[in-house]
């Protein structure tokens, strides 16, 4: 990242590019474009890249077993869509001579919501044939329309979002995105699916080329359920929480570990962030300090709590002189940066850095020996601690570059064990909690958190990571202006999620673009 206090060279944003949709972005967008078809599952799934789906999906293409995926899944859906029993209730027409005139406006209007835009004339050139030809072929009408909304569910116009650009009238040899690709753009960021007839239609009329208007969809959106389900997503990416649906233990050593306690794990850490964006609309800080959990029977049991009488997760508040507060004291966090047997500080030291700070440590270099458990072998020294061996594996100097950011940081949450129970020894020894950030010292997990609440990477590092997640790419150098505007727009807006993403859509780096590499002829509004 870039230094806060260094001079930057004014914003430039980079050309515009094709994205993919991404396999929770297709299946979302089938959902609300065909309501109550059974959704796919044999997709191609997501290559994340920088810690994103979304920026992956920028980067890749459609292979053939992709496309032949996506064939199947699109028959599969408007099949059902349009079974004897349901075709009415999606197209809105009736049998009789009157069918293919209604049938037509069917699969025209439903390619202007899956494709996101006006249709161009090459556009309804293009669908009506399909429908016509399919039609006469199987002499029935409903056939046809069928066949030409499943091709418009496998159009590069559906599993791509389109992004152009057109001039920007505002500022001479500049260029921004259509309304139309920003209400796309909104949609996805904010409800990760296509935009709703409210979108389409203030993109019609102009108003997503505004500040104005973009604040009021954007506003409209984030009070939609839909805006919680995106939300829990991004930080389940951001945070990679994914890990957590397979998170492995050794019942032996750890016998609360079950089939459902990692999912209870995650559970609980996207109720914690879904409740300060959205139900306390809160400093976002508050995250690293809160005693306000969600939890079910068995973290209950996991944190010496008393029971709570639900396998659902449900609010409780952590006790006061109780050793978690915040998500660097969640199970969940402790569990996901350990071994199966043993801790690592240098992992939880790690996902600080990367995670929260956004200070990027690369892998340890090729031929290094990163197991502790050889250290100490051969020595009768009796038992020793984690913090003890790994102050020996920092006199590596190989080592200790990178150590040195982790492991003082790490060893302060050493009070929790493998799977996030909490402990006072460890091998018969007493826990040393103590740690230090930037030579700043500090003991044990509430201190630890409290210290990271009042850093300044924090607001610059999830103002950054929410940059390159709604861009899906890397941010490059010329960008960084903008992503110091989006902090101190955070910051200014009292560090609250909802105001940030807000800021975001209506941010230059989110509503303008670079020139064209190649202008690709859509035949809709782009067309040039």
């Amino acid at each position: 990242p870039a230094d806060p206090g260094a001079d930057l060279p004014p914003f430039a944003p980079q050309s515009p590019t094709l994205h993919r949709l991404t396999y929770a972005q297709y299946r979302n967008s089938v959902r609300d474009l065909l309501p109550g078809v059974t959704l796919p599952t044999d997709l191609e799934l997501d290559t994340p890249l920088h810690g994103f789906a979304s920026v992956g999906a920028s980067e890749l293409t459609i292979a053939p077993r992709a496309a032949e995926q996506f064939e199947a899944a699109a028959f599969a859906v408007v099949g059902e869509a349009f079974a004897p029993d349901r075709r009415t209730a999606t197209t809105g027409c009736l049998g009789g001579e009157d069918a293919p005139a209604c049938l037509d406006d069917f699969v025209l209007d439903f390619a202007r919501r899956a494709w996101r835009r006006p249709l161009g004339e090459d556009d309804v050139a293009w669908v009506r044939q399909v429908a016509r030809d399919t039609g006469e072929a199987l002499h029935d009408p409903w056939e046809g329309a069928r066949h030409a909304t499943a091709f418009v569910l496998q159009s590069p116009l559906f599993l791509f979002r389109v992004e152009i650009g057109e001039a920007d009238p505002e500022h001479a040899g500049g260029r921004r995105y259509t309304g139309h690709e920003m209400a796309a753009r909104v949609a996805y960021l904010l409800w990760n699916t296509t935009p709703d007839a409210g979108l389409l239609s203030a993109a019609d009329r102009g108003e997503l080329t505004t500040d104005a208007g973009l604040r009021t969809q954007a506003e409209r959106l984030l009070g939609d359920p839909r805006a919680r389900e995106a939300v829990r997503a991004y930080f389940a990416e951001y945070f990679e929480l994914a890990r957590l649906d397979t998170l492995q233990k050794d019942r032996a050593l750890f016998p609360q570990m079950s089939e459902t306690l990692g999912a209870s794990m995650k559970g609980e850490i996207l109720a914690i962030i879904e409740g300060l964006v959205f139900d306390e609309d809160d400093d976002f800080r508050a995250l690293l300090t809160t005693r306000h959990t969600f939890i079910n029977d068995e973290l209950a049991a996991l944190y010496t709590l008393p029971p709570v009488d639900s396998e659902a997760i449900v609010p409780v508040e952590l006790p006061a002189d109780g050793p978690r507060a915040g998500l660097l004291t969640t199970a969940g966090v402790l569990a996901l940066n350990a071994h199966n047997t043993v801790t690592s500080p240098t992992h939880r030291g790690k996902f600080i850095q990367n995670f929260l700070l956004c200070y990027d440590i690369p892998p340890p270099p090729p031929g290094v020996v990163t197991s502790l458990d050889t250290i100490g072998e051969g020595e009768d020294e009796g038992p020793t601690t984690t913090r003890e061996k790994l102050a020996r594996h920092r006199e590596d100097p190989a080592c200790n570059a990178c150590h040195r950011h982790m492991d003082p940081i790490g060893l302060s949450l050493e009070n929790f064990d493998a799977i996030g129970a909490w402990r006072t020894t460890e091998n018969g020894l007493p826990i040393d909690a103590s740690g230090e950030l930037v030579g700043e010292p500090f003991d044990g997990g509430l201190e630890l958190g409290a210290l990271l609440r009042n850093r300044d990477e924090i607001a610059a590092c999830v103002a950054r990571r929410l940059y390159r997640y709604a861009n899906g790419r890397l941010e490059e150098r010329s960008e960084e202006a903008a992503v110091r505007a989006l902090t101190e727009a955070f910051v200014g807006g009292g560090h609250r999620m909802r105001a940030l993403l807000v800021a975001l859509v209506v941010s230059d780096g989110f509503r303008t673009t670079g020139e064209l590499d190649e202008a690709p002829v859509d035949g809709g509004e782009n067309d040039p």
